[in-house]
């Protein structure tokens, strides 16, 4: 049976605010200390929460940080898709796609590194359902736009390589265009041909309107449940 006073307290605006300012505290100490080194008494003080609140949310430290990843995982599908539904050229929307993926170690180096250390990323995206990147490949293959004989390795090796580059961005060690050259490479794999991977990824505008969290409001420390 459904737990009814688990679904009240969801529909709270209070909850949500309080469930907000733990992921935000949380992405901000994570990105400071690490995941491993990072504690739940430091994420209520980062918050602003109580930490029995912290438990009528996560269970533990590594909910809060599957939460984080979700949070980020579900806007990114969400600009994904809908990229791809509005960018008519299959090879510019993987480009928008991929370029969009390595610029949130420059737009947000706080979830960047939850992800990277974490890897929570990874998993999160093997345990959902259907894989929305196997299937921009797939109907690109299907156009002849993309030359690959199965979607979902194609989708594994650009998901493979995104990770050390996100590492390099945060480290201060990749190349000022990494997003173009990632992008044109990416096509390349895909079957483009050299300079026409090249062209395409110069072109394939920088990601703009992706979906961003609301932000954070202040929640004061009280007792009780939150």
């Amino acid at each position: 049976m459904p737990n009814n006073a688990a679904a009240s307290r969801r529909e709270d605006p209070r909850w949500e605010r309080t469930r907000r300012a733990l992921v935000e505290g949380g992405r901000r100490v994570h990105a400071r200390k690490g995941v491993e080194a990072a504690t739940v008494l430091e994420i209520v003080r980062e918050s602003g929460v109580s930490q029995p609140s912290f438990y009528n949310h996560f269970g533990s430290k590594d909910e809060l940080v599957e939460a984080i990843a979700t949070d980020l995982f579900e806007r990114d599908v969400a600009y994904k898709v809908r990229v791809f539904g509005q960018v008519a050229d299959p090879a510019e929307a993987i480009a928008v796609n991929v370029r969009h993926t390595l610029a949130v170690a420059r737009r947000d180096p706080a979830v960047a590194w939850v992800i990277i250390r974490s890897g929570a990323l990874r998993d999160l995206g093997r345990a959902r359902g259907p894989d929305d990147l196997v299937k921009m490949l797939t109907a690109g293959a299907r156009t002849g736009r993309f030359r690959i004989a199965d979607a979902r390795v194609a989708a594994s090796m650009i998901r493979g390589a995104a990770y050390p580059l996100l590492q390099d961005i945060l480290q201060g060690q990749a190349p000022d265009d990494v997003e173009r050259q990632f992008a044109e490479l990416v096509l390349r794999m895909l079957g483009l041909p050299a300079r026409e991977a090249a062209a395409v990824a110069a072109r394939a505008s920088a990601p703009t309107g992706e979906p961003r969290p609301p932000p954070a409001r202040p929640v004061a420390v009280k007792r009780g449940r939150s």
